[in-house]
């Protein structure tokens, strides 16, 4: 129906329009601009709703106007109550418009017939644009509803007097009678330029007066003047309704001459005009805003800047777009909590710690940094917040505990996603200078938690990338190095803002993704991939019951033990954190939750069973996605190992390594799987020391090949004829780095002996060209991929014994740990039996079983 109605009227030649009512005391003049923003709150007013989208569809259509009548002032409504019985109710009439600037809300565009002046001006939408507030510029999202604000700006034409009403729903449409101004009186014109040396107008306004005096007629003089005076509502609306030319422009003289006397009269008795001025006297908000910045107890710099600025907007008439951005300004300045926190002094470090272990499991190094954070605050009052990276695989929890790290201090939490920001003024802000400038998202979350202390999460630190517009990354330079952020400056506030009390947790995945000067800012904590048993804790008492209440479920009907859930776990699972785990406890209860509503259904609940056994989990998931079995099958074959990797998101995995031997080749070596610089170099290096000591390990030209191989002690090269072709599996994935060095060097000699690798065994370590195992990284989540994974030995570096104690002492138990610091001795463990015999070796390596740790001969 309301589109119907607007493409009546936008279709319709007649001089029928649409009203747009201007509170506050606004009015537009013909040849001006008016720039308006109109707020409409959720569940606001139908006729506003509906008049916002009729002024959107006029964009399109130029010819189409709309009449922009403002309202009486409250003394004439008065004045019309008491002379008329049949006027509005006192709610109707004697409620003032909300007004902020150049802001108005769904009351004022709302208006009845009865409130708008008998004269207004027919004007064209130039520009129109919606946008609803985020999240981040809500105060209390829990009990604010959705406002959608509109930037609409409207030219000012001709006057129009309002003839008669036509239409109330679903906006207001009124017939007018047009007036258009022919005369250009330039003697009158004249003399208004020469008082317009006399007004104490801010000197942008002086400048832009003058360019367009020469060409402009009197009349658009009149107007103009009209608008940027001081005057009250009576005498704007008294100047619009003045259709004569003559005497509208003698009545702008006789105002213009008064103000240009009262300035004089101000001038010698020395007052001149402040913060105190006339905008701040008639705008009841205006008062309130600067009031409010008064009794704020603001640094230095900042109650600096607020006095400069209110003083200009003292000076600078409404009209002015920069009278808008100066008042957006100081509502920034007025909202920021410069001395306010809420951090209790009465710190609790017991109840913190138990806050945590409620909320998470695990995660004990997490933990005993925040609690030493509290403790230490506790005995030192003004202590800076420390700057945490919490590092680890996807969904062990690395977002949801910055949000309970907040619970357990008290304070206010708000996160910020940083994945994908490229542009600078992300972080620092927009200068004012730029249309729709706002301060960055560090300062807009200080303004929305309302402290000055509270727990930041950077999330997604690793993400942020880097283009023409700026590095995001160095601009987080500042605010993360507690020795410079306590003077971060903003480019919109553009004075410095003390985030010292403020406690920043950053997230991430990966480290190299990083910044080496950010890396260095942060305390990295890192946080590993999740047992087996921990899963199993985590799903019975936390996922579980999520699930059960996010599914409507009772608790008391639904029995899922624990062997049915480490099922779930190892069989349909195989990651570092619990995501994928959760989507599987979902599966189920949605398979619940329609047996249990076909039960009811029926009438027969009782038919109902909520017990879950293993054999009925994979009636409902289907076939295990993983099988423990599969594994060893891979190893049957001769020149097969199976390696350990450091995936790109933090997470350990199993890697299997292939080589095969192709006669009649040159002797060179095909390397694939997608393989970086520094893999393919362990590879070159692997094949080096096994041509080198092919002799010592009893390898010959020919050994291992089907004929047999040729004769003990012939010293050709055993790559003599032959290619060696070694494959790394899912090609797809990227994979580089050292620590596939002695898997390489294993899966060659098992090639060119013959032999088969034991079943469920997996190493890593880089290798060196004299034969020595170094140390790599990601120890433990390598360990926890291969118990995953079900390996029962994982053969280690010597010099990665350090990392044991990172690694649950009930993975250390079910996993044989073996550590090395030669090939050989990698080679004794790999292959059943050993590989030399005893007499031939006197190299020794330390083996872990079962928590314990001892000596064995090779």
């Amino acid at each position: 129906m309301a589109t119907q109605q607007s493409n009546s009227i936008i279709n319709n030649n007649s001089n029928e329009h649409a009203v747009l009512g201007l509170g506050g005391g606004r009015v537009l003049f013909p040849g001006l601009v008016l720039r308006l923003q109109l707020q409409i709150a959720g569940g606001g007013s139908p006729r506003a709703v509906a008049l916002m989208d009729h002024l959107a569809r006029l964009v399109d259509h130029r010819h189409a106007l709309v009449a922009c009548v403002p309202s009486l002032p409250e003394s004439d409504l008065r004045s019309d109550k008491e002379n008329n019985t049949d006027s509005r109710s006192d709610k109707q009439t004697d409620k003032p418009a909300k007004v902020n600037g150049n802001s108005q809300s769904d009351e004022d565009l709302a208006l009845d017939a009865s409130r708008l002046a008998p004269f207004g001006v027919a004007a064209r939408v130039v520009a129109f644009r919606s946008f609803t507030p985020s999240s981040a510029q809500k105060k209390n999202s829990k009990t604010q509803t959705a406002t959608v604000s509109y930037l609409v700006a409207l030219e000012g034409l001709y006057r129009i007097k309002i003839e008669s009403v036509k239409k109330l729903d679903p906006f207001l449409v009124v017939a007018v009678t047009p007036f258009h101004d022919k005369a250009t009186l330039k003697s009158t014109g004249l003399e208004l330029a020469n008082l317009l040396s006399q007004l104490q107008l801010p000197p942008q306004a002086i400048t832009q007066l003058r360019k367009t005096i020469s060409d402009a007629p009197a009349p658009l003089l009149a107007d103009l003047l009209a608008s940027m005076i001081d005057l009250s509502t009576e005498e704007k609306i008294e100047i619009l309704g003045s259709v004569d030319v003559t005497d509208r422009v003698e009545r702008v003289v006789e105002l213009v001459v008064r103000q240009v006397q009262l300035e004089a009269i101000k001038k010698e008795l020395g007052e001149t005009t402040s913060g105190d001025g006339a905008d701040s006297d008639t705008d009841p908000e205006l008062s309130s805003l600067k009031a409010k910045l008064e009794s704020l107890q603001m640094p230095e710099d900042a109650s600096k800047a607020t006095k400069r600025e209110l003083a200009r907007l003292a000076r600078m008439p409404a009209q002015m777009p920069e009278h808008q951005i100066i008042r957006n300004y100081l509502e920034w300045m007025s909202e920021m909590p410069w001395n306010f926190g809420t951090g209790s002094d009465d710190i609790d470090v017991d109840k913190a710690r138990l806050r945590l272990d409620a909320d998470h499991f695990g995660m004990e190094g997490v933990k005993k940094r925040v609690l030493e954070y509290l403790a230490v605050g506790k005995l030192k009052k003004d202590l800076k917040g420390p700057i945490l990276c919490l590092m680890g695989p996807p969904g062990v929890g690395k977002t949801s505990l910055g949000k309970s790290i907040a619970n357990a201090l008290g304070r206010k939490f708000h996160r910020i996603s940083l994945g994908g920001v490229r542009d600078e003024a992300e972080i620092r802000g927009h200068r004012r200078t730029y249309i729709g400038a706002l301060p960055g998202l560090i300062i807009q979350a200080m303004k929305k938690c309302g402290a000055n202390d509270p727990v930041i999460l950077l999330d997604e630190i690793d993400k942020v990338t880097r283009d023409s517009r700026g590095d995001p990354a160095s601009a987080l330079l500042e605010v993360l190095d507690p020795e410079q952020n306590s003077t971060f400056t903003d480019h919109y506030l553009n004075v410095p803002f003390d985030l010292s009390k403020v406690l920043f947790i950053a997230t991430a995945n990966d480290s190299e993704t990083i910044s080496a000067p950010l890396m260095d800012r942060m305390e990295v904590i890192q946080i590993h991939g999740y047992t087996f048993p921990e899963k199993l804790q985590i799903a019975a008492s936390y996922l579980l019951p999520k699930q059960l209440k996010t599914h409507g479920l009772e608790p008391s009907l639904i029995t899922i033990p624990d062997a049915s859930l480490l099922k779930i776990a190892t069989d349909y699972t195989r990651e570092s954190g619990v995501r994928a785990l959760e989507r599987e406890i979902a599966s189920v209860c949605r398979h619940l939750a329609v047996s249990y509503a076909q039960a009811q259904e029926r009438h027969a609940l009782d038919a109902f069973s909520g017990f879950v056994s293993p054999l009925r989990v994979q009636e409902i998931l289907g076939a295990p996605k993983f099988v423990e079995e599969a594994i060893g099958e891979g190893l049957a074959a001769p020149g097969v190992v199976m390696g350990l990797a450091w995936t790109s998101d933090g997470a350990g995995g199993l890697l299997f390594i292939e080589a095969m031997r192709i006669r009649g080749g040159k002797g060179s070596l095909v390397l694939t799987g997608k393989l970086g610089d520094v893999i393919k170099e362990s590879a070159q290096i692997g094949v080096s020391w096994v041509r080198a000591n092919a002799a010592r390990l009893g390898l010959f030209f020919g050994s291992g090949g089907d004929d047999g191989g040729n004769v003990v002690g012939d010293k050709r090269d055993i790559m003599e004829g032959i290619d060696v072709h070694i494959h790394f599996p899912a090609g797809a994935t990227p994979k580089d780095g050292p620590s596939a060095g002695i898997t390489i060097v294993t899966a060659l000699v098992s090639l060119f002996s013959g032999r088969s690798v034991k079943s469920l065994v997996a190493m890593t370590g880089e290798i060196s060209l004299r034969g020595k195992v170094h140390a790599v990284g990601g120890i433990k989540e390598k360990v926890l991929a291969a118990h995953r994974g079900g390996i029962k030995r994982v053969i280690l570096p010597a010099q990665n014994k350090k990392d044991v104690d990172e690694i649950p002492s009930d993975v250390q138990k079910s996993i044989e740990l073996c550590f090395v610091s030669k090939i050989d001795e990698v080679l004794e463990l790999a292959f059943d039996g050993g590989f030399f015999s005893v007499e031939d070796s006197v190299s020794s390596h330390q083996l872990i079983s079962g928590g314990g740790v001892f000596e064995a001969k090779l």
